[in-house]
């Protein structure tokens, strides 16, 4: 369905995604107002992209923000049960994502959308890619980068790839992607959601509306995951045993036939093995063909922060996946390395997970533990017996810790399973504060 054009729209949560959604509103000709609970100093210098038509309620969301509202916009940060939402549904207002709101602009382009616990943006943008190599006009962005709403606004493109979170998932009321594809699922932002059904749920709600003349792309070794309702065509995808999209010895294999070689790949890890037949089994929807997608697999080499090596040094790599937030996504990482190879780096705020899960795969492939962050010692109780751990007061000593013990054909791994925020600003400075401290000349440890 087109978007339906409303006289006066508020937008909820002034991050990159709500700004972008008040200019696209603005540039449809509504009477734009926004909200956001934090100041206009916090906010910073990108409050001036909105111009002067824009009213602004800041430090706050009064009730009058919400007089002769027809549509509120709601920003992935927002709570589905924020007071304010809450507000406008007793007054029949009606309420959007930002990534609907743009859908809605575009609804006849085709879609594919990508959500899961891990490797959302690593399959986003293989999936682009290949489509791109298909000689396809194609964009990606979402939860990824760039808002859905400003890529609808720069336009110029045939076909979009978006990532999507469970935050811009669980508010959708009528977006229906060409493609869905659901990668896998495991404990994360149980600060949010109360339980992993309840998380499933809203990751579930991208295939509430597609239907039989759409696909849906689903992980098959992850039965929850195998499992999700939807009216689309199901295609799946497995590392493990017989799919559409599978790993036969060495190969990765579509519908029976060879796409190439998994050691062919740029991307390294099994767990990117599986986000590749997800990426081949989404671009093979939209009808890239085989030569497409050996392409892209053959030239993409990952993004910043997601398991990528920042360097090497005497035989030992140093390996940032600074993007691992969550017990799945290091767990993941863990299952690609032999055995008693790993110096592991693992803390901060745990969110309210549960580490028995990484036991097996610490004590089969770490030699060694370093611990960082406000849960580093919570961590340590679940995880005691398993490797010899150390605990450190900071990245900067875990890598000088690290540097000290590892040998030559073994790795340095960064893959925190837990957030960044009680030490650095997000999981990329963090990364990157990794990243300069492997590169830097050996500093005797204390």
């Amino acid at each position: 369905m087109p978007y339906n054009h409303q006289p006066r729209v508020l937008v909820v949560g002034l991050g990159s995604s709500g700004l972008a959604a008040a200019r696209l509103a603005a540039a449809d000709g509504s009477e734009v107002w926004a909200t956001d609970l934090r100041s206009a100093d916090e906010l910073g210098k990108e409050l001036a992209t909105l111009g002067d038509d824009v009213r602004t309620f800041l430090g706050g969301h009064p009730d009058n923000c919400l007089e002769g509202v027809r549509l509120v916009i709601a920003s992935p940060g927002v709570p589905a049960d924020a007071p304010l939402l809450e507000s406008a549904r007793k007054r029949g207002i009606e309420i959007n994502t930002e990534i609907e709101f743009a859908w809605l602009h575009r609804p006849h382009a085709e879609l594919v959308a990508v959500t899961g616990s891990n490797g959302k943006s690593t399959v986003t943008e293989l999936t682009a890619q290949m489509l791109i190599a298909a000689g396809r006009s194609t964009v990606a962005g979402g939860n990824l980068g760039t808002p859905a709403s400003q890529l609808v606004l720069e336009g110029g493109w045939e076909s979009w790839v978006l990532e999507i979170s469970s935050f811009q998932a669980e508010l959708l009321t009528a977006m229906a992607p060409r493609v869905a594809v659901f990668l896998n699922l495991s404990q994360d932002h149980l600060e949010r959601h109360p339980d992993l059904d309840t998380y499933f749920a809203t990751k579930e709600r991208l295939f509430a509306f597609q239907t039989a003349a759409d696909t849906a792309v689903l992980n098959a070794d992850d039965p929850m995951v195998a499992a999700t309702r939807t009216a689309a065509c199901k295609r799946k995808f497995s590392i493990s045993g017989p799919a559409d999209a599978s790993l036969e010895g060495e190969d990765l294999v579509l519908d029976g036939e060879p796409i190439m070689g998994s050691s062919k790949m740029r991307l390294s890890g099994i767990h990117n093995v599986a986000n590749a037949l997800a990426a081949v089994l989404a671009a093979a929807a939209l009808g890239a063909p085989p030569a497409a997608m050996a392409t892209a697999l053959d030239t993409f080499d990952g993004l910043q922060h997601r398991h990528r090596t920042v360097h090497t040094e005497d035989g030992v790599s140093w390996i940032d996946d600074s993007k691992a937030t969550n017990v799945g996504a290091t767990l993941a990482a863990l299952r690609g390395y032999p055995d008693n190879s790993l110096h592991l780096i693992l803390g901060g705020q745990a969110k309210g997970q549960d580490f028995e899960i990484l036991v097996d795969e610490v004590r089969r492939a770490v030699s060694r533990l370093y611990l960082i962050g406000e849960d580093g010692p919570a961590i340590a109780e679940t995880l005691t017996g398993t490797a010899p751990t150390e605990d450190c007061e900071s990245l900067a000593e875990a890598v000088r810790r690290a540097r000290r013990h590892a040998a030559s054909g073994e790795w340095v791994l960064l893959a925190p399973a837990c957030a960044s925020f009680d030490q650095f600003t997000n999981y990329g400075e963090r990364g990157d504060r990794f990243a300069d401290l492997a590169r830097q000349e050996v500093v005797p440890c204390p």
